[in-house]
């Protein structure tokens, strides 16, 4: 990347997002940020579904943004990406990375030829004597990673990094080394990102990824859910869900439709975060930070509260940055979740 500066490219459903830091200091400073919408259809289910689309959203966005570099760092999260944990023998990262096809093809369900690989080493631990390594294993198709890539190179822009939104979520707005818990916290934290039509789920300990469960399914699920009920367009149903929750005139059918998906909703993000608990006997969740658009829903926060079985907070990217923005403190407030991934894609990983 240019030199002291790290920018994170976001593809979401309804828009693209980007996000430059400069690392001349510490805490990196959030020097430009930028979003264009997208067509209907053009990302699905946190796939490229049109990639002249995105490209020609891509070019608009730096068109709009400013960004001093076409260097960039994608982003991934969709059905296509497979998180397992693996145990495997010990070797050096780079004899490990040679060999890790042969180490974990029982693994992962897809043909290794068509998957992309990598990994993150959770603990090194001894087995009758032996040296091993446990695994946080990533396998993408590569197919999607490669369409991925093609539309950004068709926007002008150069990829030189691709990350699981799940870890970049948690450098964004997770706890690390003890920053933002409060007296008392105590057990792992689930970092949760409620996309249009992906939600993202990371518990990590500390910053080390422990869990990752990817979702088929976000806010844009309720929209979904208002609009077959009421028989509308899902345009004439966001504003039906807008109009209820902000107190306007009603129907009781649109709240009580609202109510039940974001209900099954949050049983959803309950049942993955249970089953994190049942894999990992004597693991706490200490908290839940939620972020990303979804999570703006009138309610939805308060929803979880009540379902989830750790206290619930609004995660904070803005707080692991400095915020060098130039805009009214009530635009900061709705960017902030809006930006986390494109924020945390930014943030060097473990290995920079």
């Amino acid at each position: 990347m240019a030199r002291g500066t790290r920018i994170g490219v976001d593809i979401g459903a309804t828009a693209v997002r980007a996000a430059e830091l400069s690392m001349r200091g510490t805490p990196p400073s959030l020097v430009r940020a930028a979003q264009v919408p997208l067509e209907p259809g053009a990302v699905a289910g946190g796939e490229i579904r049109n990639p002249e689309a995105v490209a020609a959203a891509l070019r608009e966005l730096w068109h709009r943004g400013h960004f001093r570099s076409r260097e960039v760092v994608l982003g991934v999260s969709n059905q296509r990406v497979v998180v397992r944990e693996a145990s495997v023998p010990w070797l050096a990262e780079k004899e490990l990375r040679e060999a890790l096809p042969l180490q974990v093809q029982e693994y992962i369900p897809m043909p290794l030829e068509e998957a992309v690989l990598d990994f993150h080493v959770l603990e090194e631990f001894d087995r009758e004597g032996r040296r091993m390594l446990r695994l946080l294993l990533v396998a993408a198709q590569k197919v999607m990673i490669e369409q991925m890539i093609n539309a950004a190179e068709a926007a002008h822009l150069t990829p030189v990094g691709l990350d699981l939104v799940p870890f970049a979520i948690v450098r964004s707005v997770g706890s690390l080394d003890g920053m933002g818990l409060e007296a008392g916290d105590t057990g792992d934290e689930a970092v949760v990102d409620i996309g249009a039509d992906v939600t993202s789920i990371c518990v990590h300990a500390w910053g080390v990824p422990r869990f990752v469960r990817i979702l088929p399914s976000g806010g844009r699920d309720i929209t979904s859910a208002v609009a077959r009920s009421m028989g509308v367009s899902d345009e004439e149903a966001e504003s039906m869900k807008r109009a209820v929750a902000g107190g306007g005139r009603s129907g009781d059918q649109v709240s009580t439709v609202t109510a039940s998906r974001s209900s099954s909703f949050a049983d959803e993000i309950r049942s993955s975060l249970e089953f994190y608990l049942t894999q990992m006997p004597g693991a706490k969740m200490g908290r839940v930070l939620v972020t990303g658009g979804g999570s703006k829903l009138p309610g939805l926060m308060q929803l979880l509260a009540e379902r989830l079985p750790s206290p619930v907070a609004a995660g904070h990217a803005f707080g692991r940055v400095r915020n060098s923005l130039d805009m009214p403190a009530d635009a900061m407030t709705e960017a902030e979740p809006l930006l986390a991934v494109a924020v945390g894609l930014a943030i060097p990983g473990v290995r920079g």
